[in-house]
C-alpha cells in the first residue's frame, strides 16, 4: 500500500538514473571528449613568421585551425629562437614558415651575402626541429617590397638605373628573391606543400603590385590579405584532393 505523502514515480526516477550510468559508464563512452555533433575543428595549423605573417590573423583554411604566431619586426634569427617555445610546444599538426624579408632591411650592402646564408641555416633549422617533432611543415616563399608610384620617384629610380645603381626597394628584393628560390629548392627537394605567395604578389618577377602594399609599400594591404587566403585556400584545397 502507497505511504501518505509518496508518489509512484521514484521507481521511475530510480530506473532512469540506473540507465544515465550505464551509458556514462560504458566503454564507448568512458574517456570520450564533450562535443556538439556539428563541431569539427580540423587539425590545428600554426602561421610563424614576421609581421605579415602576424597581420594575417587566423585566415579561414580548409581542413586547419589557425593559430597565429607572427611577431612583427623579427627575423629569422629570432623565429628560429622561439621555434621550440611557440610551435614544438603546442604540438600542432602543421607549421606554416614564412617571411625573411626583415634579414635584408637597413643592412649594408656587404653584408647582404651573409644574410642570405644565414636565413638558409635558419630554415633548415627549423624545418630540422618540426621534423623531430612530427610536425608536418608547409613552406611559403617571401612577398618582395612594392616600389614608389610616384612620378618623380619613377624617375629618380629610372636615372639611377642608367647609372648602374639600385633603389633600396630593388636591392632588397633582390636578396628576397634569392632565398626565394632557395626555399623552392628546398620543398621541391623535402617533397614539401609549397605556397608560392612572391608569384601571388608580383607574378612578373618584379616588386609588388602597388594594390598589395600600403603607403609604406612594405606592410600588406586588406585586398593583399584577401588574394593571399584565396590562393591559399586554393592550394590546400588542392593538395587534400
Amino acid at each position: 500500500m502507497k505511504e501518505p505523502g509518496k508518489t509512484a514515480a521514484r521507481p521511475y526516477a530510480l530506473h532512469g538514473v540506473a540507465v544515465a550510468l550505464a551509458v556514462l559508464l560504458s566503454p564507448a563512452t568512458i574517456g570520450a571528449p564533450v562535443t556538439t555533433p556539428t563541431a569539427d575543428p580540423g587539425k590545428t595549423l600554426i602561421i610563424i613568421g614576421a609581421s605579415y605573417a602576424g597581420s594575417w590573423g587566423t585566415p579561414s583554411l580548409p581542413g586547419y585551425r589557425v593559430v597565429n604566431r607572427g611577431v612583427g619586426g623579427e627575423r629569422t634569427k629570432e623565429t628560429l629562437a622561439r621555434f621550440a617555445a611557440d610551435v614544438v610546444a603546442a604540438q600542432p599538426h602543421a607549421v606554416l614558415i614564412w617571411g625573411h624579408i626583415n634579414n635584408f632591411s637597413s643592412i649594408p650592402a656587404e653584408q647582404m651575402e651573409a644574410a642570405r646564408t644565414a636565413t638558409r641555416e635558419h630554415y633548415l633549422g627549423m624545418l630540422r626541429q618540426a621534423r623531430e617533432a612530427n610536425i608536418a611543415v608547409l613552406l611559403a616563399t617571401e612577398i618582395p617590397f612594392a616600389e614608389s608610384t610616384d612620378l618623380l620617384d619613377q624617375v629618380r629610380a629610372f636615372v639611377g638605373r642608367l647609372r648602374g645603381k639600385q633603389s633600396y626597394a630593388e636591392r632588397v628584393n633582390a636578396q628576397v628573391r634569392d632565398v626565394n628560390a632557395f626555399v623552392r629548392d628546398l620543398a621541391a627537394r623535402e617533397r614539401l606543400p609549397l605556397l608560392d605567395f612572391e608569384r601571388v604578389f608580383a607574378p612578373d618577377g618584379g616588386a609588388r603590385k602597388p594594390e598589395f602594399a600600403k603607403e609604406d609599400r612594405s606592410h600588406i594591404t586588406p585586398a593583399g590579405y584577401a588574394a593571399l587566403t584565396a590562393y591559399t585556400r586554393e592550394q590546400l584545397a588542392a593538395q587534400r584532393q
